[in-house]
C-alpha cells in the first residue's frame, strides 16, 4: 500500500508534535517514558521552591517536584506534588526537607528516610521539613559573638565609670589624704623603733647583771649537783619502798582470793557439797524436773478433784439424813474422758501451729466460746498419759468427761470405770 502524500505530511506532524511534547517535558525534568508514584508534601513556606525542582536521595535524583498549589482549606498552606520515577521503597515516616544545592540559593526536595517496617504507598503525604538558608545559619553562628561583644562593652563602660569617678576631685583629694596618714603612720614607727633603742641602751646594764646572776645560779647549780644527786637517790628508795610494800600486799590478799577459789572450785569438781553434787550428779536435776511433773500434775488434781484432799464432816443431832442420788446423777456405762486444750472467744484454726504435737485437735463450741479438746478415749489411764503430753505445752489442761457427748462430773465417770 503506497502512502499518500498527505498521510506522509500527518505522520510527519504527529512526530514533531511528539517530539516536541517529549522535548518539552524533558526539559520540565519529566520523562513521559517513564511510570511515576506521586507524593504530596505540605508546607507553610515553600522558600522559592518551584516545579521542576529536583528531588533527591542521599544525592541521587530520583524525581522532580510536578505542581505547587494552595490547600483547599483556605489556611494558606501550600501543597507540593512530587513525582518519583525510582522504585525505591519509601518507608512511613520519610520526610521531604527543602534545602539549599549552593551558595546562590537554588532548593533541591532532600527525601530523609524514615525507619519503620511499613511501606508509603502512591499519593501518600509525606513528612516535611525546611532547612535553614545559609543568612540564617550565619545569623546563628553570629549571634553568640553579638551577645559577647555587647557584653564586652557593657564591662568597659561600667570600668569607665569607676575610672572617672576615681579621677574626680574628691577621689583625688582621698588619695592625698590616705597618702599623708601613710607618711605619719611611718613617721610615728620610726620614732617607736628610736624608743625602744633608748630603752635597751639605758636597760643595757640591768640586762647584764640579769645574765650574770643567772651564771652564779647555774654555776651553784653545778657545784651542788652531788647533793641533788644524793637527794634524788634518797626520794628514789624511798619511792620504790612505798612501790613494793603496796605491791606486796596486794599481791598477798590476790594469792589467798585465789588459793580460796581454788579450793571452791575442788569441792565442786569432786562433788562435795550440795552445789558440787548439783553439777556432777544427773539424778539430782532429774529429781528436781520430776518433783516439778508431779507438784504440776498434783495442783491441777486437787483444782478438778477437791473433795480428795478437803473432807467435812456434819454433826448427827438424833436426826437420820439419807441422800439419795437424783436420776440427773444416774451414769451409764458410755463414758468418754477429753482433755480440754484450751478455750477462747474467737474460733483458732485446727492447723495452728500452736496444736503441734498433738494428734487430733476437737473443736466444740457453748454459747460464744469455743472449746479446743482432744480425742475422746475411754481408757482413764490412757487420758491420763494424753495429759501428761499435752500439759508439757499446755500447763492450763485438763480432763473433762463426758457420757454420750454430754459432759458429766468427772469424779462420778472416774468411780464408774473403776468400778
Amino acid at each position: 500500500m503506497k502512502l499518500t502524500k498527505t498521510s506522509k505530511i500527518g505522520i510527519f506532524v504527529v512526530i514533531c508534535l511528539t517530539i516536541l511534547v517529549w522535548g518539552i517535558n524533558f526539559l520540565k525534568g519529566r520523562d513521559i517514558f517513564r511510570t511515576e508514584k506521586v507524593f504530596f508534601a505540605r508546607y507553610k513556606n515553600v522558600g522559592g521552591l518551584t516545579p521542576t525542582t529536583l528531588v533527591t536521595l542521599n544525592g541521587l535524583k530520583i524525581g522532580y517536584v510536578r505542581e505547587i498549589f494552595f490547600a483547599e482549606d483556605l489556611s494558606g498552606d501550600l501543597i507540593v506534588k512530587i513525582a518519583i520515577h525510582n522504585d525505591f521503597p519509601l518507608p512511613v515516616g520519610t520526610a521531604a526537607e527543602i534545602a539549599s544545592s549552593d551558595l546562590l540559593g537554588s532548593k533541591v526536595v532532600k527525601l530523609n528516610l524514615g525507619k519503620s517496617d511499613k511501606i508509603l504507598h502512591a499519593n501518600d503525604t509525606l513528612a516535611t521539613k525546611i532547612e535553614a538558608d545559609i543568612m540564617q545559619q550565619v545569623n546563628e553562628q553570629i549571634a553568640p559573638i553579638k551577645a559577647k561583644a555587647e557584653r564586652l562593652i557593657d564591662n568597659l563602660d561600667s570600668i569607665v565609670t569607676v575610672a572617672s569617678k576615681l579621677l574626680n576631685s574628691e577621689s583625688q583629694h582621698n588619695i592625698s589624704e590616705s597618702m599623708r596618714q601613710i607618711n605619719l603612720t611611718m613617721t610615728n614607727l620610726e620614732n617607736i623603733s628610736g624608743n625602744l633603742s633608748d630603752v635597751i641602751n639605758d636597760q643595757k646594764k640591768n640586762l647584764g647583771n640579769t645574765i650574770s646572776d643567772l651564771s652564779q645560779i647555774t654555776g651553784n647549780l653545778k657545784n651542788n649537783s652531788g647533793k641533788l644527786g644524793h637527794v634524788m637517790d634518797n626520794f628514789s628508795t624511798f619511792s620504790d619502798s612505798l612501790i613494793k610494800l603496796e605491791l606486796n600486799s596486794t599481791i598477798a590478799h590476790l594469792n589467798g582470793s585465789v588459793a580460796n577459789l581454788q579450793t571452791i572450785l575442788s569441792k565442786i569438781d569432786t562433788a562435795n557439797g550440795t552445789l558440787g553434787l548439783l553439777v556432777n550428779d544427773p539424778r539430782l536435776y532429774q529429781n528436781l524436773n520430776s518433783t516439778s511433773e508431779n507438784i504440776n500434775r498434783l495442783l491441777v488434781d486437787l483444782r478438778l478433784n477437791p473433795k480428795r484432799y478437803v473432807h467435812f464432816s456434819a454433826f448427827n443431832f438424833g436426826r437420820e439424813i439419807t441422800v439419795s442420788p437424783s436420776n440427773n446423777d444416774q451414769i451409764s456405762d458410755n463414758i468418754t474422758f477429753r482433755v480440754q486444750i484450751t478455750s477462747s472467744g474467737a474460733p483458732i484454726s485446727l492447723a495452728s501451729p500452736m496444736f503441734k504435737g498433738i494428734d487430733e485437735v476437737f473443736e466444740l463450741k457453748t454459747g460464744d466460746q469455743y472449746y479446743y479438746t482432744t480425742a475422746p478415749e475411754s481408757s482413764y489411764e490412757k487420758i491420763l498419759s494424753v495429759l501428761k503430753n499435752v500439759q508439757l505445752a499446755f500447763p492450763e489442761a485438763f480432763l473433762k468427761s463426758y457420757n454420750q457427748e454430754k459432759e458429766i462430773n468427772l469424779k462420778n465417770a472416774i468411780k464408774t470405770v473403776k468400778k
